[in-house]
């Protein structure tokens, strides 16, 4: 997976905000649900996304979160790199630390240009660009893979 977990769930929650379309603010338990996500986990990350001023957060009757930002001022690398740090940017794709030209790793060559595209992607594509996606379609791109045990249809056999 190329982005971690914790940032694919605050794009997920910062998607659901924005499609709320108003300035109501949400209660986490409430993205939570409609995400399908951790609460307890998806409340850190929000904490982390308000206090970047990407979110705006309020307490009390009527609080909760709603963006800080238009949809179109936020994009995905702002978003990256609050849980990812500049990981892509620095990191060897393989594991082995920082690879340079000067000391590559096996795939650095392959690797270095298309990790600008990468890195061209997540900043030149903001939420506003999500929303304009048929939402059907965008669904399974962030959406947390199912994992567990089929269901078996015994009457079938």
């Amino acid at each position: 997976m190329l982005l971690s977990r914790p940032t694919t769930y605050a794009i997920r929650a910062v998607l659901c905000l924005a499609r709320q379309n108003s300035d109501e603010p949400l209660l986490a338990p409430s993205i939570a649900k409609a995400e399908q996500l951790p609460a307890s986990f998806l409340s850190k990350l929000l904490r982390t996304l308000s206090e970047a001023g990407i979110l705006h957060s309020s307490r009390g009757p009527g609080g909760g979160f709603r963006l800080a930002k238009a949809a179109n001022e936020i994009n995905l690398q702002s978003i990256s790199v609050l849980f990812d740090g500049l990981a892509l940017a620095n990191e060897c794709l393989l594991g082995y630390g920082k690879c340079e030209d000067s000391t590559p790793c096996p795939i650095h060559k392959l690797w270095g240009p298309r990790k600008s595209e990468v890195e061209e992607f997540l900043t030149g594509t903001t939420i506003a660009d999500l929303l304009a996606l048929d939402t059907r379609r965008l669904a399974p791109i962030l959406e947390e893979p199912r994992r567990g045990r089929r269901k078996i249809n015994r009457s079938a056999e």
